[in-house]
């Protein structure tokens, strides 16, 4: 599978995304990123991502391909951090914009184009609680 970047790629009607909850595990990150095409997908909504020992989800080959969104208030307390979205950088950053939310759980971003507008929201809610809710 080839991660190179097409340039001439056309604007697409549908929007491509991967969900995943990586449980804050080290190898599932490396699945994820080994399987996470930016030729298919636009954008991937994480929860409970792996982040390294000063809380940033960044690898040598992530930013090539994705711009990294974390929480609102992530850096204020990334130790709450339970979600991330990566933004296909093949999207124009003027089509897509944080929606920003106040909450260690949710985040959002705007999406626009051939397929429409929408708000994208990517929530952790951990089963043994309705914190997230509230």
């Amino acid at each position: 599978m080839s991660n190179e970047i097409h340039a001439d790629t056309p604007d697409r009607e549908s929007l491509k995304i991967w969900q995943q909850n990586l449980r804050k595990l080290l190898n599932a990150w490396e699945h994820m990123l080994r399987n996470l095409n930016p030729n298919v997908y636009d954008v991937a909504c994480i929860q409970e991502p792996y982040l390294n020992p000063v809380n940033l989800a960044n690898t040598s080959n992530l930013k090539q391909y994705w711009d990294i969104i974390y929480l609102t208030d992530h850096h204020a307390d990334a130790s709450r951090s339970q979600t991330i979205i990566l933004v296909n950088k093949q999207l124009s950053k003027n089509n897509w914009h944080i929606v920003p939310i106040k909450s260690p759980n949710i985040m959002a971003i705007k999406l626009t184009g051939q397929f429409g507008k929408i708000r994208l929201y990517n929530i952790y809610n951990p089963c043994e609680s309705n914190v997230t809710l509230h």
